[in-house]
């Protein structure tokens, strides 16, 4: 519970300093491979495969960015008989993204960071306390993706990304970005 209170403040306290300098905000949608929770393969334990993502864009200098996110699994339920077992999953993650080309259209990165893997597991039943386990990972990632552009606005964003850690997994990730530079150079000055 301390280390997820620590995660927890120092995202507070980090995210509105560098929130001024995103140049990329937005989210989508994951599907992962799932995991076991204690590493235990059973139906039970399984992790949930969909996912709600929120990612932000830091260019440092081309071709260099940093993408901080957040992800939220949808929890996967499993009833049996008297028993009902909840699996929840909630990742934080650091990337750096490399850049390959920057063209008009088409972005294409390489990217590695840290994954934090915070989860809970809650077994109900009939007649008796349910039971409340949780646990956490470090993990690395790997993967690759790209940006197209929709619009001068939006970009839609897709990227694939492998964990390396205690709960390994593959993770398909496609969402919108909002272009906050362009929004920024364009907005209306006057007064309403």
């Amino acid at each position: 519970m301390k280390k997820i209170l620590l995660i927890l403040l120092i995202s507070v306290i980090v995210f509105p300093a560098v929130n001024a300098q995103f140049t990329k905000v937005g989210g989508g949608l994951t599907f992962s491979s799932g995991y076991h929770f204690h590493e235990m393969n059973f139906d039970a334990n399984k992790s949930g495969n969909l996912a709600l993502t929120f990612k932000g864009i830091y260019k440092i200098n081309v071709p260099l960015q940093i993408s901080p996110s957040f992800t939220f699994f949808l929890p996967h339920v499993y009833k049996d008989l008297d028993e009902k077992t909840t699996v929840t999953t909630m990742m934080f993650d650091i990337n750096g993204h490399y850049v390959f080309n920057s063209l008009d259209k088409f972005e294409f990165y390489g990217l590695t960071g840290l994954d934090v893997l915070l989860a809970w597991k809650n077994d109900k039943y009939a007649g008796s306390p349910a039971q409340k386990e949780s646990d956490n990972a470090l993990g690395l990632n790997l993967g690759l993706g790209s940006y197209m552009k929709l619009t001068n606005q939006f970009d839609l964003y897709l990227e694939a990304k492998y964990i390396f850690s205690k709960y390994h997994q593959f993770m398909l990730n496609a969402g919108i970005l909002i272009n906050i530079d362009w929004l920024k150079k364009h907005e209306e000055t006057g007064i309403n």
